[in-house]
């Protein structure tokens, strides 16, 4: 990662940033929707693209970061409460890794299954904390001692986290850590013969990556204003499994352009149904998209969005820098009459 990526990162951010924050809700809300997407897909792209651990229970740890900054604001813990639900999802995300020490492949992604319907459940009946089925009410974020007043202030919020998450995860990628995970997804024999300790490496994977889904809980809760167990079903997996598949697995970059899509696809096809005489279907379509997408981009594209744009861009610029063709050179007559003599 270069200087100069960064500062491109950095600039999109505060583009982003202040067109949310000069806009109205509508457009507030579906900046930081992405952007909040966007952190929950990096989290879930480190542990399957660069780690090679597939899982279906990020919903569910969204959830309990959900339901920890939920808890922990309404106590009056202010900003602490974002790193409360991080730490707190990242201890939940490890424990359900445990299983990866043994199991491997399928059994441990039905594992994960399982612990994603324990955590559900678990919202809906611990009625003390979790006020069941009917949802935690949550208080607005608090930080510096001032609530946050609307969601123009939460789009700068998001979109400065979603920035900060981005850089730490490409550093960690680039560092030994990052580099075990890699050798680690490509084959588990190879890195234990490297010296590799992949229990190690395995659970540092999760506990990021718990880390991270529990902020993106956190900023969900915060600005929805309320954590209910509806919104954290398999369905939220499946969505943000889209995402890093939809963007490119191994890709951090691609996480952010994948939850951009997903985020915003179902928002272009209501306003779609409107322009045309198709609305009685355009709810079913919204259904069948996911599905649909993951399956093209499988088979299409398996590298996702950005490869596909970049594999565009290099090919623009290695025509654009291909040299003319020379035209031929004229040669004389007796030139030509000198050769077919030969």
């Amino acid at each position: 990662m270069t200087t100069r990526q960064i500062l491109l990162a950095l600039a999109l951010a505060i583009l982003f940033a202040a067109i949310g924050y000069n806009s109205g809700r509508f457009w507030a809300y579906l900046i930081y929707a992405v952007a909040i997407a966007g952190i929950g897909a990096l989290s879930l792209n480190l542990l399957i693209g660069f780690c090679g651990q597939i899982t279906f229970a990020q919903g569910a740890l969204i959830g309990v970061g959900a339901y920890s900054a939920a808890i922990a604001g309404n106590a009056g813990w202010g900003g602490f409460s974002l790193l409360v639900a991080g730490v707190v999802t990242a201890l939940v995300s490890l424990l359900i890794g445990l299983p990866a020490l043994r199991l491997r492949g399928l059994y441990f992604a039905i594992s994960t299954l399982a612990a994603q319907f324990i955590l559900v459940y678990f919202f809906k009946i611990l009625q003390p904390l979790t006020n069941g089925v009917s949802g935690l009410v949550v208080k607005p974020l608090t930080l510096f001692g001032r609530p946050v007043a609307n969601d123009q202030e939460y789009v700068v919020i998001c979109i400065a986290i979603l920035f900060l998450s981005w850089l730490f995860l490409a550093r960690i990628t680039r560092t030994d850590m990052g580099r075990a995970f890699l050798v680690v997804r490509e084959s588990e024999l190879v890195a234990r013969g490297m010296g590799i300790d992949v229990s190690r490496a395995k659970a540092q994977a999760f506990l990021l990556s718990g880390f991270f889904a529990g902020i993106c809980g956190a900023l969900f809760a915060f600005t929805s204003r309320l954590a209910n167990p509806e919104a954290f079903e398999i369905a939220l997996s499946v969505d943000q499994t889209a995402m890093i598949i939809v963007g490119g697995l191994g890709s951090l970059t691609g996480s952010i352009v994948g939850a951009a899509f997903v985020t915003l696809l179902p928002e272009a096809i209501e306003r779609l149904g409107e322009f045309l005489p198709v609305a009685g279907l355009v709810s079913a379509f919204r259904e069948m998209a996911f599905g649909l997408l993951i399956i093209l981009f499988l088979l299409l594209e398996p590298r996702g969005l950005v490869a596909f744009v970049r594999r565009l861009a290099a090919r623009w610029s290695g025509k654009a820098k291909a040299p003319a063709k020379r035209a031929p050179a004229k040669t004389s007559n007796r030139a030509v009459t000198a050769q077919d003599g030969r």
